[in-house]
């Protein structure tokens, strides 16, 4: 790195010179024709090019500062207003050429417009980048100014670009018309058109797509060919015997995808197989025919939830439904009596071809599992990368099942999950009628409860749901406790009300749901922790208050608690939205119950890295790519890194040398990190 600017690539965290010439800016403004000064009007938001001709700073008073100024270009004069901004006594001087940026209104004691300005450049005649064409604009840091990281990278791309080497062979760059690496990073710092800079952007996306896909190319690869499975049979009477006791039939998609799991597990190579379903679609008996398939070939089999509310669900059906079979269920989780805790890990040393549902609890040090043949995690993406490690290490190379019913769009699909096979559930179980949704206003709330006072009579039950979010978890809690106890006095009088919530002891939540299910509940006020596992056909009415605090994910998942027997079903989102973000999820339950739809509206609307939390599933960075709307370069990249890795897995081709390199400095780790 130049020692000329050494300080401000520090200031910036950027400790290299490829830290730097990759440091991209976070905008561009087009400088080509600014606004002249009587052009102005009041509302608008304007970046114009001044002299500064007079300059004047006040205190007004206590923790008011002003700074007030005369701007001038070759066509009249504005005013010009900073607030709270002292330390501009020492920057600003008369004379001095500045692009101010600002809202243009009017003063409302001398009726003349003024513009406030949010942001300003001095333009040093030394260094004209302020008036490039098109600017860039970089994320800063306290200290720093925009014309310093334009000197110091441009310096830079002087000295290094020259020098550096494309990793990716000239053939390959020209067939997928690429521009060369040395053009596009200069193109993305300083930028000669609007054709050019677009150009260089794809090349740096394409980049970003195509190491990652490379990574999970050669994990997928090296998956294959060093991790060879247990051999388990697919077809065999606890499997036929457990579909002949189900009180219904299963789908077509179902049947699909355990033919899918089917293929993998005799394979003799270990199954990573992601399976994605709407809610409600039916993940649970393709999960079970997996523990099956393993356990009626000799081997044990998990199932990781991420809740205990969820593994209790499991446990309870589960268990229920192995018990004519004659294979043993157990349950482990954190909140357990230390002795009934330690029979239960007595018995999994001692038994052999069972299932052992839990939470993270499966995944504590002491906890061992003989014979694990297959490895089932529920709602995975709640799980961090490593935990998923940790349980498959209980066994050796296991076939692994993930499920998820956070339907994923095709993008994060290919990044998250690329290096997984994947089946989908898309088919719902006959007799399914679409829920019908409507958003009213908290005014609203006492034409709900009649409605569900109606319900009710007709012999149906309901969920009401109030937010409970980690920030303000204990005033969250307390509300819904209170909106409760106040239902129950008012609107519900003399109704059958029950509360559950994440902080009731288990055996309590257990007994509460237990009620529910049964009939002698009518209502069932609760928080999220009802989002995922809970299945009672007979409750079709679901009211969710404060729905704009909710994520869309959420709201989709509690939607689909109802909807599950022959009735027609509502949902009512009550809700006050105030942002943008807000009123987008709320339109987007109203416009479809397609979860695939709905994952994409939270793609848009959040994008990767909230939407499944997978920042902690493994989901890069990008610093340029975006998943919605580089789809079609994603494909590319995918298929081109995949094509590289079936003719040269280990990357060893003199023309894949810098490739190479290049991969092993950004996703290094995360090849090493196996699946199995």
């Amino acid at each position: 790195m130049t020692n000329q600017y050494d300080k401000v690539f520090e200031k910036l965290g950027l400790h290299s010179s490829a830290d730097a010439l990759y440091f991209f800016p976070r905008l561009y403004e087009d400088r080509r024709n600014l606004p002249k000064i009587m052009a102005l009007s009041s509302g608008d938001m304007a970046l114009i090019k001044v002299t500064l001709k007079t300059l004047v700073h006040d205190n007004p008073k206590p923790k008011l500062t002003l700074t007030r100024c005369i701007l001038e270009d070759e066509t009249g004069l504005i005013s010009g207003i900073w607030f709270n901004q002292p330390y501009l006594k020492k920057v600003l001087k008369v004379g001095m050429s500045l692009i101010i940026k600002g809202k243009v209104d009017i003063n409302q004691y001398t009726r003349e417009k003024q513009i406030s300005v949010s942001e300003f450049e001095i333009i040093n005649s030394k260094d004209d980048s302020s008036l490039q064409p098109i600017t860039p604009i970089y994320p800063l840091t306290a200290g720093v100014y925009q014309s310093q990281v334009r000197a110091a990278i441009k310096k830079l791309i002087k000295d290094k670009v020259p020098l550096m080497t494309d990793p990716l062979p000239d053939a390959l760059v020209k067939t997928l018309e690429l521009m060369p690496l040395k053009i596009a990073i200069t193109q993305m710092h300083i930028p000669s058109s609007d054709d050019l800079l677009k150009k260089a952007r794809t090349r740096h996306v394409f980049d970003e797509f195509f190491y990652l896909q490379l990574a999970l190319a050669q994990r997928l690869s090296d998956q294959n060919t060093l991790y060879p499975g247990p051999i388990l049979t697919p077809q065999d009477h606890l499997a036929e015997t457990y579909i002949a006791q189900l009180p219904y039939t299963l789908t077509a998609a179902q049947k699909r995808v355990i033919r899918e799991v089917a293929s993998d597990i005799k394979s003799g190579t270990a199954m990573n197989r992601i399976i994605q379903g709407d809610v409600g679609s039916g993940k649970t008996d393709v999960a079970a025919m997996a523990a099956l398939f393993a356990i009626q070939s000799g081997y044990n089999a998990t199932l990781m939830a991420p809740t205990e509310i969820l593994a209790e669900q499991h446990y309870i059906k589960l268990s229920a439904r192995f018990a004519s079979l004659g294979v043993p269920v157990y349950l482990l989780k954190g909140k357990m009596k230390k002795k009934e805790r330690e029979q239960t890990i007595a018995q999994l040393n001692m038994s052999q071809n069972y299932l052992i549902v839990g939470t993270h609890a499966l995944i504590e040090d002491p906890i061992v599992i003989p014979n694990l043949g297959m490895a089932i995690i529920d709602e995975q993406h709640r799980f961090g990368v490593m935990q998923r490690q940790i349980l498959k290490k209980k066994g050796h190379s296991p076939h692994c099942l993930f499920l998820t019913a956070t339907p994923i769009p095709r993008s994060l699909m290919l990044t998250v999950y690329g290096d997984l096979e994947k089946s989908l559930i898309d088919e719902m179980p006959p007799g399914r009628t679409p829920i019908q949704t409507a958003f009213l206003r908290p005014s609203k709330s006492e034409d709900v409860y009649q409605f569900c006072r109606n319900h009710i009579a007709q012999g149906r039950q309901v969920y009401i749901v109030f937010p409970l979010v980690e920030e303000s978890e204990k005033l969250d809690l307390q509300a819904a406790i209170n909106a409760f106890e106040d239902l129950k006095q008012t609107a519900f009088n003399g109704y059958s009300v029950g509360l559950i919530h994440g902080k009731m002891p288990p055996s309590q939540k257990q007994d509460v749901m237990a009620q529910f299910k049964n009939g002698t509940l009518q209502i069932l006020v609760a928080t999220t922790v009802i989002e995922v596992g809970i299945d009672v056909p007979n409750a079709s009415l679901m009211v969710i208050h404060h729905a704009e605090r909710f994520g869309l994910s959420q709201l989709h998942q509690l939607r689909g608690r109802v909807g599950r027997g022959p009735y027609q079903s509502y949902c009512f989102l009550i809700a006050d939205p105030k942002s943008d973000t807000s009123r987008q999820r709320i339109k987007a339950m109203l416009d479809t119950t397609d979860g695939f739809k709905i994952a994409e509206y939270d793609l848009k609307i959040r994008g990767p890295g909230d939407m499944l939390g997978t920042r902690q599933s493994g989901l890069p960075e990008f610093k340029v790519a975006n998943l919605v709307a580089d789809q079609e370069i994603l494909l590319t990249a995918r298929k081109v890194a995949f094509h590289i890795i079936k003719n040269d897995p280990d990357l060893s081709d003199y023309t894949n040398r810098h490739i190479k390199k290049i991969l092993t400095q950004t996703h290094g780790q995360f090849i090493q990190d196996q699946l199995n």
